[in-house]
């Protein structure tokens, strides 16, 4: 009987759903397993990379992840560290946020505090003029008339001097705040830029993506989105180095940002992937567009002064993809991507665009 009831308990045991400390626990031991399967470094970026992965949390890590994981070989430090600063991490624009706004909260407690100066100092000065008022008068009305003149007078070099202290505060108050508005907005403009490159980062090019969408429905004018990366970058960084291959994404960011002007946009995607958006142009005009770029970006990777260059040949290829009503940010990326796909398949280093043979 012993024995049944025991069976009975562990099979009523297995059926009980599993509960959020147990989940946490297994999620730990597979993302130990995916360091193990894959063997990367089992520090505390990894870690977090590949619990991330395994909960879906954020899903956009997982995305990356098995991007990297289809190209084979094993992930590498750099290659981790891109996704975790694009997606995990905190960035120093976020400290320095956090203390611009603790010294906002710090200015504006300094104005509270003599604001309540001024109001007490005020309540005070009514009522002493309220006590003068109702005062008797003596038999001596002159002296009354010079105890009252005094004591106005004092109450008076007493209010100018709050009256004094408060406009100063105020006045330096408002030049703190001025001053933390200008570091506030060249934070936020840091904080859309990529520290490699200097072109905007992912965050800026989402931003952008969302608004030209929405501008192209209101306004029925077209856009194009490119995607493009560097062939066979993995090789650059593991014969070079990757003080080469960040040699190499400045380059490309050069050569792709002095391909565009005006309200165009030139963003890093991740890793070697960048992102432009070409506004108020069709999809030949865009192609020949990228087209010129890919020719310059190989020029220049001829005359770069890397040992070994020759061996590792630095190119690049082009997915275009045109905006079409009713696409959301992510089918535009798609899009592109597709056709990125395709030139990596036909070759790579060449253009390949979405409607065009």
């Amino acid at each position: 009987m012993a024995s049944a009831a025991n069976a009975e308990m562990v099979e009523d045991q297995s059926a009980a759903p599993v509960t959020e400390r147990t989940q946490i626990f297994q999620n730990c031991k597979s993302a130990f397993d995916q360091i193990r399967q894959y063997g990367t470094p089992p520090d505390p970026v990894t870690y977090a990379l590949w619990y991330a992965y395994v909960t879906r949390t954020p899903a956009k890590v997982r995305l990356e992840m098995d991007k990297l994981l289809a190209t084979g070989g094993k992930l590498d430090s750099y290659e981790l560290n891109e996704i975790y600063n694009a997606h995990l991490g905190r960035s120093d624009a976020d400290d320095t946020n956090e203390a611009i706004g603790r010294q906002f909260e710090d200015s504006m407690q300094n104005v509270s505090k003599l604001l309540e100066t001024g109001i007490t100092q005020n309540a005070h000065f009514r009522t002493t003029l309220d006590d003068l008022q109702t005062t008797p008068t003596s038999d001596a009305p002159e002296d009354d008339f010079k105890s009252l003149l005094s004591t106005l007078i004092a109450e008076s070099q007493r209010m100018s001097v709050v009256s004094t202290r408060l406009t100063d505060g105020l006045r330096e108050s408002q030049a703190r705040v001025k001053k933390l508005n200008e570091e506030l907005e060249q934070v936020r403009k840091q904080s859309l830029l990529d520290p490699l490159t200097s072109v905007a980062n992912r965050r800026a090019f989402e931003n952008r993506l969302e608004w030209q969408i929405k501008d192209s429905e209101d306004s029925r004018n077209g856009f194009c989105l490119v995607i493009a990366d560097l062939d066979e970058f993995k090789r650059v960084n593991d014969n070079l180095g990757h003080q080469a291959g960040d040699a190499v994404l400045k380059a490309f960011a050069t050569v792709l940002f002095e391909h565009t002007k005006g309200s165009d946009l030139v963003a890093r995607y991740g890793g070697d992937e960048f992102a432009i958006i070409l506004p108020n142009i069709d999809t030949t005009a865009a192609y020949n567009l990228m087209v010129s770029a890919k020719h310059k970006f190989e020029e220049m990777r001829v005359t770069a002064a890397f040992s070994n260059a020759a061996d590792t040949p630095a190119t690049a290829s082009f997915g275009i993809a045109p905006y079409k009503s009713r696409r959301s940010p992510d089918d535009m990326v798609a899009a592109a991507d597709t056709a990125l796909s395709r030139a990596k398949l036909l070759g790579r280093n060449r253009v390949c665009a979405e409607g065009l043979s």
